[in-house]
């Protein structure tokens, strides 16, 4: 952001300007190296998310509970989270309710409940929510409260793609998911390139969110990585056509080099 608006942003929150103040705190959370923000500044977001949300902002709500979910810069609570998501969700704000879905997904100190959980995904899928989407696939992919059907998860998963701009947190996750299944041939026909095509946009995605200090992209790395591992495996298996015999000249390291 600008300087200029920044400072601008600053003074109007500063002076009670509501929107300023969402404005502001978004731009820090979302927008720059949260896990490099000062103390000082972290405190500020947080007191900007918390003072709306209790003036009745939903979407202040809805980033308050994934501060405490998250557990970066503040110690990571659960309980507060659900409270916020909850508070959220009954405004109904499609991220809230996609996270009440992760809640009780994952047990997060609650009883694991796959059917609230799809219920929850349903529901912020129905709502046009990336997120639920992909989790819809999850479920399905996985066999959890539905019956396992990879053809409807991979459906779950190019709607979640269709839906989300490449430029969102959770593109490298989707992105993932699809190279996933070319790659197995899971509800759709194996097809290793375009398994190598989806993966690496996976990858890209990863390493730009981990310099932005993504809390999550770590984790899908490690599954693209391994992924690729054995992308690159059965892609060398199938090498069997014949190189054309012109020695091994590098045309970056070699002067010498007669190729083009």
């Amino acid at each position: 952001m600008n300087n200029n608006k920044l400072d601008l942003l600053c003074f109007l929150a500063k002076n009670g300007d509501q929107n300023a103040m969402l404005e502001l705190a978004d731009y820090y959370y979302f927008k720059t190296n949260k896990q490099a923000l000062s103390p000082e500044v972290f405190q500020m977001v947080k007191d900007y998310y918390l003072l709306l949300a209790e003036k009745g902002n939903d979407h202040a709500m809805a980033t308050l509970g994934c501060l405490y979910y998250e557990g970066i810069n503040l110690a990571q609570d659960f309980k507060q989270a659900k409270h916020w998501f909850e508070k959220a969700a009954a405004q109904n704000n499609a991220l809230a309710i996609n996270y009440l879905g992760y809640c009780h997904y994952y047990g997060r100190d609650i009883p694991q409940d796959f059917e609230k959980a799809y219920s929850f995904f349903a529901r912020a899928a129905q709502m046009g929510h990336h997120n639920g989407m992909y989790k819809l696939g999850d479920m399905y992919y996985n066999g959890h409260f539905v019956e396992k059907d990879p053809a409807i998860a991979f459906f779950w998963f190019n709607q979640a793609e269709q839906a989300v701009e490449t430029e969102s947190p959770e593109y490298p996750n989707i992105a993932y998911r699809i190279g996933h299944c070319f790659l197995l041939g899971d509800g759709i026909p194996k097809d290793l390139l375009l398994a190598l095509a989806w993966l690496h946009k996976a990858e890209l995605g990863c390493y730009l969110l981990i310099q932005n200090g993504d809390a999550y992209a770590g984790l899908t790395l490690i599954r693209v990585q391994s992924d690729l591992k054995l992308l690159r495996h059965q892609l060398d298996q199938q090498n069997n056509y014949q190189h054309a015999d012109l020695g091994n000249h590098n045309p970056l390291n070699s002067p010498e080099s007669l190729l083009p």
